[in-house]
């Protein structure tokens, strides 16, 4: 027991020094633990609505913050709900929730290690063992990486030890209700979590199982009671928070996810990038592949691998994760079926360390053989990176730092062995070298002199100013205005087509714009039934792509805009600058350290944003809503409302479109297309490029990029003809596929993307309205390696510069590490509007949904438009089955029919958590229609009695409702919160009856 005790003192003060030396880095460059990615997008804000819930309001219910409004237990059960180490912000002042944050990451790794510590010492290995292998679990690369990505993360890094150790107590004959508990944990956790750990156990169960079957005393049936008791109750006790969140993952935007990316095998980039990545930190490494093992854990894996007989079952595991990191369907089928991300190889960093406690306990019985298989082991590692980087060493500075922390390990194990050193010395020595060995793996990820991870971390107190500034203040004119309204940004109000941030929520406003892992399915309907170019899984609404109906549909009284906006960017319809005093009303600035846009805010509001609950007097017609297109979709929803079933007593409405399609003629741009000679000079004059952002014409730049100055074709004639033509070839093939509309948009032969211009046929039939380009049968043509080669040898040729061997392997070498995922954007520009949309590729392991349709705003203007300018970026070429522009005319008629529907909204609306209350007045028998998302848990009540909802529009709830003055009220109750605590019940009743059986049984045989 002093050992033991011992041993964790001596933890805490090695993980301190470590800590210090692996994160002091932050200390030096003022960093927080803030990624600027999803750790401000995601992680902080929703730590601090989670600190305004703690201290004041419920945990679960409706939340009109979270986007159009969601589920508080659903949404949040992803990120903090059932972390226990988050409820610990509680005790953090308002002002320092930062901190807060920053000090649960480290103990949240702290604990990582406590419990692997504690499934060591169950396994009865030697107490030096014990050690070493819990700081190799406690700082893998794995950890380091989601410490300050995606922080809890960690904690399956704490509850699959714990797992494994009630699995291992059963097995010893002991009873079962530490498994029992731990289930609990994991299962409440998160759903993700859950479904990796329960695969994980069960893994660790049957291999743990065959390996020590021979020495259980307790078999059969009465074991697997036990195990499968222990899993029941676990699953009880989990009840209140897993049966909601698991209902809330059914019914999500995540259901619709395609199996693993479409992927067959990995790109051949990521097989090449798999063997430096095994050992070293802060490389790129796509699809969460961050092994980033100490060089004393990799040459363990070579000693367990060499005695297959003796660790047979232990191998057989390492021979799966070894594998299943290789194939990605084994990922997505972690994955819940979804992504191919390799975060399930987190189980694997239990074997890792297993491995190093297997071979330090094993030190006495090494011999000169295993001395030379881990040689041997190094030495092919070694082999690997140099082929994987094309034959030769072009990693980074510090990954040499660490091949040679390795060569030393490997050399004190040598020279212990050889020189009989005793096990004490070994170890210690070896101890030593693993501290310099995490430093140096923290200071490879994190340094910006190395892997540069701090540089994408916001500077301290910087998320704290961000979240208040976000608006720069205008949300307090928002929330003083009477009733329930809602909120958006305009695009690029922070310089970026769509939202990425969460901070809205917390500022009262009822931003629109949510982005969580969990959403509700319904609004992805929604979304993507409107054909909403920002859809994404996880931000499925974003701003509506800023188009006048849709915002006006989901009530969105007020736009926040930057100032110089008002002049420069098209605004939806009927949305006009709030003034005071004759002048529009500004925000100042509040300048935020990287952050801020430095403009003012102002404030746009609609004139017919509808309210959130009315009624509709008519339906539409499901099978001619089916063959709307996008726009048109929207505009009949202020028509009549769309419901799942028709309505009795309702009249159906025909809808008909007063959208036009505009002819235009497609130009592609040749300026900056080298396909005569007089091109190529002009080309070699400018320092080698067309890009007129880019041109340069002094003596030092030219110089620099055409060193000979051999401006003027002098030679090579023949080849640069052969060159240009190709470029004329390829723009009047694609002038005659492109004759009628637009069907394909090209690069040139240095895969340059063509720009194009869509010139009107009739300019005049675009003023006054909302235009659209819709996009349909969209298929792009990726970039290969060949391509990029290629590319570059035209490149070489047209500035007159040489291309020699070495730079074509190294040109080479760089296609294959960076291959094409098919990412790409599309840009398009009018006289007050630039619109974009882009196609995430197959390496984004959140969002990838192939893009075959798109349709994409251009914004209203009441102006002459008379030509769209056309850019791309990212693939070779982009093709359509057809390319429309759709005029959607807005005026009187438009004001009219939104205006009547506002009168017809409820009176006296009264909008709480829970709660939706007011007065419908219905002339006739009508639809209930609301922007509310659809969800199992509301229900209705009319004149006190309860009454059926339907889902409208859609995504939405509503109901019928007959002629008459009727009193409404709206209800909420999280789905499955019921029956969860019900089963939470249960199993603590469980857990007290065979606890109290237990220290029965205890006490009696004592």
């Amino acid at each position: 027991m002093k050992v033991s005790k011992k041993n964790y003192w001596l933890y805490t003060l090695i993980f301190v020094g470590l800590v210090v030396g692996v994160y002091g880095i932050f200390i030096l460059t003022g960093k927080s633990f803030i990624w600027e990615g999803d750790g401000l997008a995601q992680h902080y804000p929703v730590l601090e609505k989670f600190y305004t819930w703690l201290h004041g309001g419920s945990l679960s219910g409706w939340s009109w913050n979270l986007g159009l409004g969601a589920d508080k237990l659903t949404t949040f059960s992803y990120y903090v709900l059932g972390d226990p180490f988050s409820y610990l912000i509680w005790f953090f002042p308002k002002h320092h929730i930062e901190m807060g944050y920053n000090l649960l990451i480290l103990l949240r790794l702290y604990v990582s290690g406590l419990a692997f510590m504690l499934f060591a010492r169950q396994r009865h290995f030697k107490p030096g063992s014990q050690m070493l292998g819990t700081l190799t679990y406690t700082f893998t690369g794995y950890s380091l990486y989601v410490s300050i990505r995606h922080p809890f993360f960690l904690l399956p890094m704490i509850l699959f030890p714990l797992l494994a150790y009630g699995i291992d107590h059963i097995y010893a004959g002991k009873t079962w209700l530490p498994l029992a508990i731990f289930t609990g944990l994991a299962l409440v956790s998160n759903f993700y979590f859950a479904y990796i750990l329960a695969i994980g156990s069960l893994f660790y169960a049957v291999l743990r199982y065959l390996s020590i079957r021979e020495t259980i005393h307790q078999k059969g049936w009465p074991l697997i009671t036990k195990l499968v008791g222990a899993g029941l109750l676990g699953f009880l006790l989990a009840g209140v928070l897993f049966i909601p969140s698991l209902i809330g993952v059914l019914t999500s935007t995540r259901a619709t996810g395609n199996f693993a990316n479409g992927y067959f095998i990995y790109p051949i980039s990521y097989y090449l990038r798999l063997p430096n990545a095994l050992i070293t930190t802060g490389n790129p490494m796509r699809f969460w592949a961050n092994l980033g093992l100490a060089g004393l854990t990799f040459l363990s894996l070579m000693y367990v691998v060499r005695h297959a007989r003796r660790y047979l079952w232990f191998d057989i595991g390492l021979l799966i994760l070894g594998v299943g990191s290789l194939l990605p369907e084994v990922a997505a089928i972690m994955n819940g079926g979804t992504t191919p991300s390799q975060r399930w190889l987190l189980l694997g960093c239990l074997a890792f360390s297993l491995a190093v406690m297997h071979f330090i306990d094993a030190l006495p019985r090494l011999d000169r053989s295993d001395i030379s298989a881990m040689i041997a082991g190094t030495l092919v590692l070694l082999g690997l990176v140099w082929a994987a980087n094309g034959f030769i060493f072009s990693n980074q500075t510090h990954d040499l730092v660490v091949y040679g922390i390795l060569l030393l390990t490997l050399g004190a194990i040598a020279v212990g062995h050889f020189y009989q050193w005793s096990r004490h010395r070994v170890i210690w020595t070896l101890l030593g070298l693993l501290c310099v060995n995490i430093i140096a793996n923290g200071y490879g990820y994190f340094s910006p002199n190395a892997g540069g991870a701090s540089n994408q971390l916001l500077h301290r107190g910087v998320a704290t100013k961000f979240q208040k500034n976000f608006y720069d203040g205008a949300e307090d004119y928002v929330k003083a205005q009477p009733g329930f309204k809602r909120s958006s940004i305009s695009k690029y109000y922070y310089y970026s087509n769509d939202a990425k941030t969460n901070m809205g929520m917390n500022l009262g406003a009822h931003d629109i714009m949510s982005y969580f892992s969990i959403q509700d399915g319904s609004v992805g309907e929604f979304s993507e039934e409107l054909a909403n170019s920002q859809f994404k899984m996880n931000k499925p609404i974003n701003q509506a792509d800023s188009r006048t109906t849709m915002s006006n549909l989901l009530g969105v009284n007020y736009i926040f805009a930057r100032s110089n906006q008002l002049k420069t960017q098209a605004f939806p319809y009927g949305y006009v600058p709030v003034k005071k005093n004759g002048k529009v009303l500004t925000y100042k600035d509040r300048p935020v350290h990287d952050l801020g846009n430095n403009y003012n805010t102002v404030i746009l509001k609609s004139k017919y944003a509808l309210p959130l609950a009315y009624l509709q007097t008519k339906q539409l017609s499901a099978k001619q809503f089916a063959q709307l297109n996008g726009s048109d979709k929207e505009q009949a929803l202020t028509y009549g409302a769309l419901t799942d079933q028709k309505v009795p007593g309702v009249k159906t409405a025909t809808y008909r479109s007063h959208s036009r399609s505009l002819g235009y003629q497609t130009r592609a741009d040749r300026s900056t297309v080298l396909d005569n000679l007089k091109q190529v000079a002009t080309f070699r004059k400018q320092g080698n490029q067309m890009d007129p952002a880019k041109i340069t014409t002094t003596k030092s730049s030219l110089m620099q990029t055409n060193q000979d100055r051999a401006v003027h074709i002098t030679d090579d004639k023949a080849r640069l003809k052969r060159l240009t033509g190709q470029n004329r070839q390829a723009l009047a093939q694609n002038k005659q596929t492109n004759q009628q509309s637009l069907h394909k948009m090209i690069s040139d032969n240095q895969n340059m993307p063509v720009t194009y211009r869509l010139h009107l046929n009739d300019p005049k039939q675009a003023k006054g309205t909302e235009l659209y380009l819709e996009l349909d049968g969209i298929k792009a043509d990726r970039l290969s390696v060949r391509d990029k080669y290629q590319a570059a040898k035209n490149t070489k040729a047209f500035g007159n510069q040489a291309f020699s061997g070495i730079e074509r392997i190294n040109q080479l070498r760089s296609g294959l590490w960076n291959q094409s995922d098919g990412a790409y954007s599309v840009t398009a520009t009018t006289s007050n509007n630039v619109s974009s949309f882009n196609q995430l590729g197959q390496t984004n392991l959140s969002d990838y949904q192939p893009k075959h349709h798109v349709l994409l705003n251009l914004g209203y203007s009441n102006k002459t438009r008379r030509n769209i300018k056309l850019t791309f970026q990212g693939v070779k070429s982009l093709s359509f089955k057809s390319a429309k522009v759709i005029a959607v005319p807005f005026g009187s008629q438009y004001a009219k029919r939104m205006t009547h529907l506002q009168q017809q909204g409820l009176q006296g609306l009264h909008v709480q958590e829970n709660r939706v209350t007011g007065t419908a007045h219905a002339a006739q028998t009508s639809v209930l229609t609301t922007s509310i998302p659809y969800n199992s848990g509301w229900k209705l009540t009319v004149d006190g009695k309860q009454q059926p909802i339907t889902k409208v529009n859609v995504g939405f709830v509503g109901a019928r409702l007959t002629a008459g003055t009727h009193k409404i009220a709206l209800t909420y109750r999280t789905p499955g919160q019921r029956v969860g605590m019900l089963m939470t019940a249960l199993g603590i009743l469980g857990l007290l009856i065979a606890g109290g059986y237990y220290y029965w049984w205890y006490r009696r045989r004592r």
